[in-house]
């Protein structure tokens, strides 16, 4: 009888130590678990957060500049002799930085800048000094006119007063001290981080009252368009 209650005891306690065991185990395990989900989760938001900033930053374009048309001369067949319009440089604000007004002949307005388009992965990565297409306009010109005989909108070489004394215009000023070098060597543009270094010119014709936006793309050129009313 004794031998019997000793060994239901006994069964009991190693039934009650067993289910305790299992239960301490499996409560640890899920406890792992649910951290190592929750670690997971939390990786993957910011993956995708990271994603989706990336995606922005190859996405954004700037306004650097706005025409407006002023006003046009017409020959006596109705054709236009020449254009008057008004240039305006904006700081990345969107801030007015200066403005002047020019004559072209006909109505075909050319906006000539040197460009510096980034690796886009340094873009993406939101790179505090290549994250974004560089840009430093030089002169308007017409249809009618010679390139070489437009009117200069910045000194070749300088730093747009938007950016004068800062880190970024002193970078930018030694991309553009040795622009044709980058532009013309593989080897130093690479070094450097850059896809491409070129002129580029953006043009529309234009018509009195009209106004238009001077954009420059994160990865990309300019773009010239009618600005929205």
């Amino acid at each position: 009888m004794r031998f019997t209650l000793r060994l239901a005891i006994t069964t009991v306690v190693c039934v009650v130590a067993m289910v305790g065991a299992w239960w301490w185990i499996t409560t640890d395990q899920v406890q792992r678990l649910n951290r190592e989900l929750a670690a997971l989760q939390s990786e993957m938001t910011a993956r995708l957060a990271e994603r989706d900033a990336m995606i922005d930053r190859l996405g954004r374009e700037r306004r650097i500049g706005r025409i407006e048309v002023l006003g046009q001369s017409l020959s006596e067949r109705g054709e236009v002799v020449d254009t008057r319009i008004r240039f305006i440089e904006l700081d990345d604000g969107g801030h007015e930085l200066g403005r002047m007004e020019a004559t072209v002949p006909g109505a075909v307005l050319f906006v000539d800048a040197l460009t510096v388009r980034f690796d886009p992965q340094l873009v993406a990565e939101g790179s505090p000094m290549r994250g974004r297409t560089l840009v430093l306009l030089r002169r308007l010109y017409s249809d009618r006119m010679r390139p070489v005989d437009g009117i200069p909108i910045d000194t070749p070489g300088a730093v747009p007063d938007g950016y004068a004394g800062t880190d970024r215009a002193r970078y930018e000023q030694s991309l553009w001290t040795r622009f044709w070098a980058i532009a013309t060597d593989p080897k130093v543009a690479r070094d450097l981080g850059v896809r491409v270094a070129q002129g580029e010119a953006v043009y529309q014709p234009m018509r009195t009252g009209q106004a238009f936006d001077l954009r420059v793309e994160a990865v990309g050129g300019m773009t010239l368009a009618a600005a929205a009313e």
